[in-house]
C-alpha cells in the first residue's frame, strides 16, 4: 500500500468513525445508513486486503472501549424503537428485554456486552417487518452488526455475523475506488444538513478531508 493509498483510507476510516460518532443525527435517513454500511464493508475488505502485503502497516479502527461506546449509542437508538413497539401491542416480555439505555450497554462486561447486543439484534431481527412502521430498517440492524464484528475481531473472539463480501478478489486499488464511489454518494445526502445543522456539516467536511503526510 503507497503513501496515497494509506491517505486515503485513514480518511475513510476518519469519515466512518465521525458518523459512528453522530449516529443519533442521521440514523432515521435510511438512504445514509445504507451508503455508510457500503464504506464500512470496503474498509473491512480493506483491512483483509492490507494484510496481504507485507509492507502494508496501517492502523485502521478504533480502540475497544471506543468502539463499544459506537456500539452501545446505535443499540440505544434500536431499542428505543424496540421499546415503542413492544409498549404499543402490549408485549411484556418484549418490553423487560428492551428497555436498555446507551449506560446500560456500556456498564457491562464485554462477555455480558456481547451476549445482550447479540440477544437484541435477534429480537429486532425477528421483527424487523412489524417494525417498518416505526422506522427500523435492516440496514439499521446491519450497521450495528458491523460495528459489533469488528468489536469482535478487536477482542480476538469469532464473529457473529460474518458481512458478505462482495469484494473479496479485488486489489486495494479497486477497494478504494468503490469507497470513494461509497463516499460520493454519502456527500450528496449530507447537504441536507449544510444549513439544519452546519456543525454536523462541518464536521463531516473536515473527516472528508485527506491529510497528506
Amino acid at each position: 500500500m503507497n503513501q496515497r493509498q494509506i491517505n486515503k483510507v485513514e480518511m475513510m476510516e476518519t469519515t466512518n468513525n465521525y458518523l459512528d460518532a453522530n449516529t443519533a443525527i442521521w440514523s432515521a435517513i435510511p438512504i445514509i445508513t445504507s451508503y455508510k454500511n457500503r464504506l464500512s464493508q470496503v474498509i473491512d475488505e480493506l483491512k483483509t486486503a492490507a494484510q496481504d502485503q507485507d509492507a502494508a502497516q496501517v492502523f485502521i479502527g478504533s480502540n475497544l472501549q471506543t468502539l463499544k461506546i459506537t456500539i452501545a449509542e446505535k443499540m440505544d437508538i434500536l431499542d428505543d424503537i424496540l421499546e415503542a413497539y413492544a409498549d404499543d401491542n402490549g408485549n411484556t416480555e418484549l418490553l423487560a428485554q428492551a428497555e436498555n439505555s446507551k449506560t446500560d450497554y456500556i456498564r457491562l462486561t464485554n462477555e455480558a456486552f456481547e451476549t445482550k447486543v447479540k440477544n437484541v439484534i435477534s429480537l429486532l431481527e425477528s421483527n424487523v417487518a412489524e417494525m417498518a412502521d416505526y422506522g427500523l430498517t435492516q440496514d439499521q440492524i446491519d450497521d450495528a452488526k458491523l460495528s459489533f464484528s469488528t468489536y469482535q475481531d478487536k477482542r480476538g473472539m469469532p464473529r457473529s455475523y460474518k458481512v458478505a463480501s462482495r469484494q473479496a478478489t479485488q486489489s486495494i486499488e479497486e477497494l478504494i475506488d468503490e469507497g470513494d464511489k461509497a463516499l460520493e454518494k454519502l456527500d450528496r445526502v449530507m447537504k441536507r444538513f449544510k444549513r439544519s445543522n452546519s456543525t454536523f456539516f462541518n464536521g463531516y467536511q473536515a473527516a472528508r478531508t485527506i491529510v497528506d503526510d
